[in-house]
């Protein structure tokens, strides 16, 4: 509570006269003995627990924080009911911060047990907002605005950051991230932060839950290195624990940087653009698994599609179920967009061989990888993409009976033809 209060407040300098409000008097003692807390002038108002402060400071072993405005309401032992904070700096510590605004409503701060570690589920709170967030140090971070609701175990919130920059030579390819707007609602927020630091399954409840990124920009020296329109994920769980998702990745431009440069340059592109989806559903009372669609999209290079089917796929699988788990069907599709046709130029121009000559090589050596009477139609369909009498090839697996994931590892065919016949494998071109 002390070190939650210290962070969101930063108040007061000058001494404080014998007749301050009580809630500042209860505020110092909060803070403990080794925060000193001052300000130019102080005003009580007819709520218990609550007032105005101007000119605040707090100092603490070097750092000050200083605060144009503080207004408090209903301060508590374990939390408050309101804080206002206008024009906030912080300076003398690690991360000198600047902020023209922050509002914490509904404040409650859980004690851990003795010997316990604070988590972030012993904090809840109704709203928090902050604008003009601007701070320093090694990684200079910018903050237009950021707005958390509904914050704190069993509560499926939402928050939104708008106008969020960072700058860092340190980060490698790029020295400038910036986004538009991130934004998540119907996420347990606490617990998903606690579960990750206790290393625990999260405790999802029923209800729809998304996420979205808009307008990221990276850049090196101002030239742009990465752009992304928007990533958008979203998921349900029915109150029978039934599961679907989705992912729409829109708008992806990669410019050509380490460590892809040379390779985009010797294939002779200038920019690579890329979409993505994917649709999944988990039945948990069936313990089916379905992935409908994955897709990735590369504009003028080529296009992946995955899909497949699984059963006895429980909730929560781990490494100790996982082994039980049956693959129904999969299909994996490549639909090439250029990619092989500019690879086999620039192979030929290498070579100095006739691009038909080189075709008709590939295909001769494919058909040695592929040998035996059950792998003739995968041959014809591979020399067919080869010769370039094709652009897709589809890769389809439909095993005569679900097959345990278990037999594959305990007992792995030792040739193609082997696993053609345990995964039911078929290789179309067209």
């Amino acid at each position: 509570m002390r070190h939650l209060l210290l962070a969101a407040l930063l108040l007061l300098p000058g001494l404080a006269c014998a007749q301050e409000p009580a809630a500042v008097t209860q505020l110092r003692r909060l803070l403990g003995a080794d925060v000193t807390l001052s300000f130019d002038r102080a005003t009580a108002t007819d709520v218990a627990g609550s007032a105005v402060l101007t000119g605040a400071v707090l100092q603490r072993q070097g750092e000050t924080i200083r605060i144009a405005e503080a207004r408090l309401e209903g301060l508590r032992e374990d939390g408050i009911a309101r804080l206002m904070l206008r024009g906030v700096t912080i300076a003398g510590g690690e991360l000198p911060v600047t902020l023209d605004r922050l509002d914490l409503e509904g404040l409650a701060v859980r004690r851990p047990a003795a010997g316990k570690t604070p988590m972030p589920e012993d904090v809840s709170a109704d709203l928090l907002r902050l604008e003009g967030w601007r701070s320093g140090g090694e990684v200079p971070v910018n903050i237009a605005s950021l707005s958390i609701e509904g914050y704190g175990t069993g509560r499926p919130g939402q928050a939104q950051l708008v106008g969020l920059e960072v700058t860092s030579a340190a980060m490698g390819v790029a020295d400038r991230v910036t986004i538009a707007r991130i934004a998540y609602a119907g996420l347990d927020a606490a617990d998903l932060l606690s579960a990750s630091m206790a290393q625990r399954q999260p405790r999802w409840a029923p209800g729809r839950q998304s996420l979205e990124i808009e307008g990221v920009t990276v850049t090196q020296a101002g030239a742009p290195v990465a752009r992304l329109s928007a990533l958008t994920l979203r998921g349900e769980l029915t109150p029978e624990r039934n599961h679907s998702g989705s992912l729409a990745l829109r708008g992806l431009e990669v410019m050509p940087t380490p460590p892809i440069a040379e390779w985009m340059q010797r294939l002779g592109y200038a920019g690579i653009g890329a979409e993505a989806r994917l649709q999944a559903a988990h039945d948990v009372g069936a313990q089916v698994l379905t992935l409908n669609e994955f897709g990735i999209e590369l504009r003028d290079v080529g296009e992946l599609h995955l899909g497949f089917q699984a059963d006895r796929v429980p909730e929560g699988m781990n490494l100790t179920t996982a082994p039980a788990a049956r693959l129904v069907s999969a299909r994996l599709r490549y639909v090439d967009r250029s990619l092989f046709q500019r690879w086999l130029g620039q192979q030929a121009a290498q070579e100095r061989l006739p691009e038909a000559a080189l075709r008709r090589r590939l295909a001769e050596q494919s058909a040695a990888l592929l040998p035996g009477p059950r792998l003739a139609d995968a041959r014809t369909a591979l020399a067919r993409f080869l010769r370039g009498e094709a652009t897709v090839l589809e890769l389809a697996a439909q095993p005569r009976a679900p097959l345990a994931l278990s037999l594959a590892q305990a007992k792995p065919p030792s040739s193609l033809e082997g696993w053609r016949d345990m995964l039911g494998l078929t290789l179309t071109a067209r």
